[in-house]
């Protein structure tokens, strides 16, 4: 083992549970949070290594208190990455209130109370660390009947850029990874929705939106816990403050 703790929220399944495997591989204590405990399954050998929690990361109390624990155990959080998220939409017109809020309420302050939790042990212990928020090309991009996920994820990168000048002195890095589609349940829904609104076949629709891709294919969750990986290791310990797409080539910024 490498000595590092790192916590994993949203990692029931898809890009978390990606992550968390990728980083027990490179040797890391793993703590996988989900909103029910992560039920997947790693070899015999990794096992030791892992800790499956049940968090739900808009109770900032329940997150303090995940994370400190933690702390007490010996096995203070360095590498905290935010992946916890929901993409619910609706033209404006028809959103509710509650929709709007719960976007913002899972995908920034949830973003907001691990962070804060993670870096007060962090300077309390005088620990360097690396923060990674999983964003979104829609954070970036316009996306139609989708104004609430779009603008809680620029949130999510807003706070990425000022909290790296803000803690960078710290030696504690902050990055955003901003997928585009990722080949998860998520996206499945999305395609399912479209294709019940046009009357396409599901192989349709996906066929038109990987030929929207330069790539011409999805991401899939393991491409985006290597770049997770990455951005947590010394290799990576310069790079700050930086909201890096990961799209196959959709934004050329």
């Amino acid at each position: 083992m490498n000595n590092k703790t790192v916590m994993i929220t949203g990692a029931g399944r898809g890009i978390g549970e990606a992550a968390a495997k990728a980083f027990l591989e490179e040797g890391y204590h793993v703590i996988a949070a989900g909103r029910t405990v992560p039920g997947w399954e790693v070899p015999a050998r990794l096992e030791a290594a892992l800790e499956r929690i049940a968090l739900d990361v808009t109770d900032e109390k329940a997150v303090d208190e995940a994370v400190k624990r933690a702390a007490d155990s010996c096995h203070p959080i360095r590498v905290l990455v935010n992946n916890a998220g929901i993409a619910t939409g609706a033209p404006i017109a028809k959103m509710s209130t509650d929709m709007w809020k719960m976007n913002f309420r899972v995908n920034t302050d949830g973003t907001f109370f691990c962070t804060r939790a993670v870096v007060r042990v962090l300077q309390e212990k005088n620990l360097s660390g690396s923060i990674i928020n999983i964003a979104s090309i829609a954070g970036k991009i316009a996306f139609a009947d989708t104004c609430a996920y779009c603008a809680a994820k620029a949130a999510v990168i807003g706070m990425t850029r000022g909290l790296a000048v803000e803690l960078g002195p710290y030696d504690i890095s902050v990055n955003a990874i901003c997928p585009g589609s990722v080949d998860t349940r998520m996206i499945k829904g999305v395609i399912d929705d479209i294709a019940g609104t046009t009357g396409d076949s599901r192989e349709a629709v996906r066929r038109r939106m990987e030929f929207s891709i330069p790539m011409r294919r999805f991401q899939s969750p393991e491409d985006v816990a290597a770049l997770a990986v990455f951005l947590g290791s010394e290799k990576a310990r310069n790079i700050n403050g930086e909201a890096i797409n990961l799209d196959g080539g959709v934004i050329r910024d």
